[in-house]
């Protein structure tokens, strides 16, 4: 019996480990900063970005992200928003994603991409 459950656990928490967890970048000035890459089936990747924030006030947040391939730089993007305290923006939620337009889904997957964040202003200011 203690076999058939373990079986049945394993089977079930498969699918859910298959989800691409997110990748942290750290975190800065009360702020959780992290992305994925997301490959749908017959559409382009698309870079998922989250940011939490940590502090107990509202924070104005600006970011770079720059997409790099072998070393170079191929393209840019750029996000700002504003989160209350312990508010949380992810991906497409919310809205925070990114595709590539110069980047195809087998140069992400070779392994030959990189994600930075480039810049990251983030100044405790009232939201809106």
């Amino acid at each position: 019996m203690r076999l058939t459950r373990s079986f049945i656990v394993l089977a079930l928490g498969a699918p859910l480990c298959a989800t691409a967890q997110y990748i942290e970048k750290g975190t800065l000035d009360g702020v959780q900063l992290a992305y994925r890459w997301k490959h749908p089936v017959g559409k382009p990747s698309e870079l998922h970005l989250r940011m939490k924030n940590v502090a107990e006030t509202d924070r104005r947040i600006d970011v770079g992200i720059d997409l790099y391939y072998q070393g170079r730089t191929i393209e840019s993007f750029e996000a700002d928003t504003c989160l209350r305290p312990g508010m949380v923006l992810n991906g497409r939620v919310n809205g925070f994603y990114f595709v590539p337009q110069r980047l195809s889904t087998q140069q992400i997957k070779d392994g030959g991409a990189d994600v930075e964040i480039t810049r990251a202003l983030i100044t405790p200011e009232p939201c809106p």
